[in-house]
């Protein structure tokens, strides 16, 4: 059988590995952290815990049952999930992971930065997906947004097709290779027309931009969405009732899909995530 890749380690991502691996499935986690659910202080209206439990300890536990039933773990920056030769590839900063099935289980966030006029631009300048955008960006002058190793992927994707590009860290430290051009300035507006022209730094000085790729922390819900074509509702990945998305393979559960954002209803949905990319990848072995 086919690796199943699930992104995120909260309660949906662990609660779909357990259904999956002990079916049989080979499973792997990808996940940088805990997530919102890491800093929550105490627990008290979820079953089984009579005097409550921190979010940390909760994810701990959920860990360590993972691991006991031998899911395999991977702590990087996930960079994004591209088609393949076994179906999929969920490329991070450890490496490239092929994959049967792919279940999406980190969360809502969008990493996007406060910048003043950034969401005016969107689809005028403004991409959150290189590999999906490099074309149109060809023969123009395009700055990735970001400070780290998800950046650096995205320059790296962008300069095969695309001559002038810079890493504008905004006001961060570079986490990448110190060779790549970057510029540090803290960012205080884009500005433009009808489509993306330049960018406003908070020193007052301006630098000419016809593109901007945002590429802030780690690929998540949102980043996954633009990259795959996957249908949304909203800034929820659109599934149905087996928690598939419109891309056979690709499955999504927990608070990146619509419903309470509740750690019951999570593993609910890891559960039926976990069971359907079972079932998926046993039809497709």
């Amino acid at each position: 059988m086919k690796n199943l890749v699930i992104i995120g380690q909260g309660p949906a991502g662990i609660s779909a590995s357990l259904y999956a691996v002990r079916g049989g499935a080979p499973v792997t986690i990808v996940a940088k952290g805990g997530g919102a659910l890491a800093k929550t202080e105490l627990i008290q209206n979820y079953y089984g815990f009579e005097h409550g439990i921190s979010g940390k300890e909760l994810l701990e536990r959920g860990v360590r049952q993972a691991e006991n039933l031998g899911v395999r773990f991977v702590h990087g920056e996930l960079f994004g999930v591209e088609f393949g030769a076994d179906g999929f590839e969920v490329k991070t900063s450890e490496g490239t992971l092929p994959a049967g099935a792919v279940i999406i289980a980190c969360g809502t966030v969008r990493n996007v930065p406060p910048i003043q006029n950034l969401a005016d631009f969107e689809g005028r300048g403004v991409s959150y997906c290189a590999i999906c955008d490099a074309f149109f960006f060809r023969g123009k002058k395009v700055g990735v947004i970001g400070s780290g190793a998800y950046a650096a992927s995205e320059y790296a994707v962008l300069k095969n097709v695309v001559e002038d590009v810079t890493i504008l860290t905004n006001g961060e430290a570079p986490q990448f290779d110190p060779s790549l051009p970057c510029d540090t300035r803290k960012i205080a507006a884009l500005e433009g027309g009808e489509a993306l022209e330049g960018v406003l730094f908070e020193s007052g000085e301006r630098a000419a931009y016809d593109g901007r790729v945002i590429a802030c922390g780690s690929a998540g819900a949102f980043e996954l969405s633009k990259k795959l074509g996957l249908e949304t509702d909203g800034n929820k990945i659109a599934t149905d009732e087996n928690r598939a998305t419109n891309i056979p393979g690709i499955f999504a559960a927990g608070d990146c899909v619509k419903g309470l954002q509740q750690i019951a209803k999570a593993v609910y949905d890891g559960m039926i995530a976990g069971t359907e990319a079972l079932k998926f990848l046993k039809a497709n072995a």
